[in-house]
């Protein structure tokens, strides 16, 4: 194995335990441990979405969205770690909402996913994003994390209407 290709088993999780980034190991059952994995599953799914955009502005706030995750996973993987996710990343998702919905037509009933493949995998996130905020509060971590929360509540909000603006403006699919 080369010096600067570092691996990627070490066999320490073999027995059932996994390693948390700021130290100290917890079962993989463990809902901290369940829950970062929901996380992770929001991020590949924003780069399915992302390497399907045509439109380069969505790209980008796609991956800008990607590494706050993995900021918000870092919170959540190390509680003894002062969070690193705070309030100028909640206004910062609260801009892009506004930004977002100001230019993009949003119907007044349910829609039904699938209009385009971009629109369809921002959906798809947009439900784990869901599980991942019911996870945070039933795991108890929203004391602990609450910007993390707020952004999660805030970010499924965005998906939408981000996937709203992939459809375009004629949404065919209403519930």
């Amino acid at each position: 194995m080369s010096e600067t290709n570092p691996p990627v088993s070490t066999g320490s999780g073999d027995e059932g335990k996994t390693t948390l980034l700021g130290g100290g190991q917890l079962a993989k059952d463990d809902e901290r441990i369940a829950l970062l994995g929901d996380i992770d599953e929001v991020s590949a799914s924003l780069g399915m979405a992302r390497a399907e955009a045509q439109d380069g502005e969505i790209s980008e706030l796609l991956l800008e969205l990607q590494q706050l995750l993995y900021r918000i996973m870092g919170d959540l993987g190390m509680p003894e770690e002062q969070n690193a996710v705070g309030s100028d990343d909640l206004n910062r998702i609260d801009e892009a909402l506004e930004n977002w919905r100001e230019r993009t037509e949003i119907p007044n009933e349910f829609v039904v996913p699938g209009e385009s493949k971009v629109g369809a995998l921002l959906d798809f996130a947009r439900s784990v994003v869901r599980r991942v905020e019911r996870g945070m509060v039933a795991a108890g971590l929203a004391q602990d994390h609450p910007e993390a929360l707020q952004i999660t509540n805030r970010l499924s909000d965005l998906l939408f209407v981000a996937a709203r603006n992939a459809d375009g403006k004629v949404t065919h699919s209403r519930g």
